[in-house]
């Protein structure tokens, strides 16, 4: 009798990739790892996922989804900002995932434009006119960025940290009014 697919096994593997990103970040993905860890074998993992990369990317896409469930709980714009910071410091390892080294490579077009097209959303929802939104979102995204890199590449939180922090939200809100206002 011919054995019947396990419905849970792509959930498992990429499960399996997410357990060892976590723990150990790109280098503790391997194919053979994953595997191991899903409970599979190798070829099964490659049947799912072309390579490494692929399997990469997978996970981005969860990790992404992660990411924005974390900033849907905002109750406003600064919110939004405040949660992107705080996100980058409690999950550092989802953040080097999302944004961190490698990160163009696993992002389609495609999903770099609905990327954006969600955090620009959160703009809109501030009052910035949708034409405007991405415009304004880029800078933001940055800003937020190098924050978060700095702490996590400066383990160790500082007032200096927290100062630079506090200045990146005030100047995140300084672009949404004047986006606001048209300027």
């Amino acid at each position: 009798m011919p054995r019947t697919a396990d419905p849970e096994l792509p959930h498992r593997i990429l499960k399996a990739a997410d357990t060892l990103w976590q723990s150990g970040g790109e280098e503790a993905v391997t194919m053979r790892g994953v595997a191991a860890k899903a409970a599979t074998t190798t070829p099964t993992v490659y049947s799912y996922y072309a390579d490494r990369e692929a399997l990469l990317t997978a996970l981005r896409g969860l990790v992404f989804q992660r990411f924005s469930a974390y900033l849907a709980k905002s109750r406003d714009f600064q919110d939004v900002c405040a949660r992107h910071l705080e996100f980058g410091s409690s999950h550092p390892r989802d953040y080097e995932l999302l944004f961190g080294r490698g990160w163009m490579e696993r992002v389609t077009g495609d999903a770099q434009k609905a990327e954006i097209g969600r955090y620009a959303a959160h703009i809109v929802r501030a009052g910035v006119p949708e034409s405007r939104a991405a415009h304004v979102a880029y800078p933001i995204m940055m800003m937020l960025h190098g924050v978060v890199m700095h702490r996590l590449l400066n383990k160790k939180p500082s007032p200096l940290g927290r100062a630079i922090a506090t200045a990146c939200l005030e100047a995140c809100m300084t672009l949404l009014e004047s986006a606001r206002r048209g300027k």
